[in-house]
């Protein structure tokens, strides 16, 4: 690891990887329509693609994905799949729950409050999702990353692709 690298801190490189991470899936599915699942997870030397996809497919989306970044489409950083709000949405959920219960003093009603009080806070969460995700656990700051290459590996029906990134 260089100098620059330890000075980014690991955080924030996993957040950078993680912008690049959603903004190649967004890639993918948008090239490929047919329904496929995809999933990704980041950490501070890269991300991993796992999908049925060709290796080629993701690299290409990868590569396209860090240029558009870079030429200023910081927003394909946030994603409404990414799993920040599905945490932000449970935890808000199960906070609405239980106060909900507990101001009603429990019983019929307090169910009938959680209930109303868990809906509004799923309501909630897609937005408050999306400013996690700006303010804490994605960044479109990818100005000084490259990507050193993909790497696939077929695991039956699914397939991983480890996108390997360098920080200039």
């Amino acid at each position: 690891m260089s100098m620059r690298e330890t000075a980014l801190g690991l955080w924030e490189r996993t957040k950078r990887n993680h912008g690049l991470e959603h903004a190649t899936i967004a890639l993918l599915l948008g090239r490929h329509s047919q329904g496929r699942p995809l999933a990704g997870y980041s950490v501070p030397f890269g991300f991993v693609v796992l999908g049925n996809l060709d290796a080629g497919d993701v690299e290409d989306a990868a590569r396209e994905a860090l240029r558009r970044m870079q030429g200023g489409e910081g927003d394909l950083a946030v994603s409404p799949f990414c799993g920040t709000n599905i945490v932000v949405g449970a935890g808000l959920a199960t906070m609405a729950a239980v106060a909900g219960h507990r101001l009603a003093g429990g019983g019929l009603s307090g169910l009938s409050r959680a209930f109303s009080c868990t809906v509004l806070a799923i309501t909630a969460s897609r937005p408050l999702g999306r400013l996690v995700q700006q303010q804490f656990t994605t960044s479109p700051d990818v100005a000084d990353v490259t990507i050193d290459g993909v790497t696939g590996v077929d695991l039956g029906r699914l397939s991983a692709h480890w996108v390997a990134t360098r920080f200039q």
